[in-house]
């Protein structure tokens, strides 16, 4: 099993140690044969801020950003599972634990949903420290 996640890109811009690289993230099925005949198929350009890691890059250059496959899970793990806990374990205590109509108690989830995604963006610093990518040349 890979132990990365790994994106070809082209440097659009450095800084010392910190560079931008566009990559195009693709569907699974964007290599498909019939992907100009189905509306599933999608690709969207993304800038994404890495480490040099000692490299010297120019714009234009084209390279490879990867990131471990634990920071995936990680990022998983707080974008959806963390979140998705929180709301199955506030619906169950609100409707069945505190005897809340079911309006209440959605009004209820929204609530620690909107609490639950501004800890998150308040933490976004520290969170950009553990998501750290890297980029090599290719």
């Amino acid at each position: 099993m890979k132990e990365r996640i790994e994106h070809r890109g082209i440097v659009e811009h450095t800084d010392g140690n910190r560079v931008q690289v566009r990559i195009v993230q693709s569907s699974a099925c964007s290599a498909c044969e019939a992907r100009k005949m189905c509306q599933s198929s999608e690709s969207k350009e993304k800038i994404i801020d890495c480490n040099t890691g000692g490299h010297t890059f120019r714009p234009g250059d084209e390279v490879m950003v990867y990131g471990s496959m634990q920071m995936g899970r990680d990022a998983v793990i707080i974008a959806f599972v963390l979140p998705l806990i929180l709301v199955v374990a506030w619906m169950f205590a609100g409707i069945i634990g505190f005897g809340l109509n079911e309006l209440i108690a959605i009004a209820g989830m929204a609530a620690i949903l909107i609490v639950y995604y501004t800890i998150v963006y308040c933490f976004r610093g520290r969170l950009s420290r553990k998501f750290e990518f890297q980029v090599e040349p290719l």
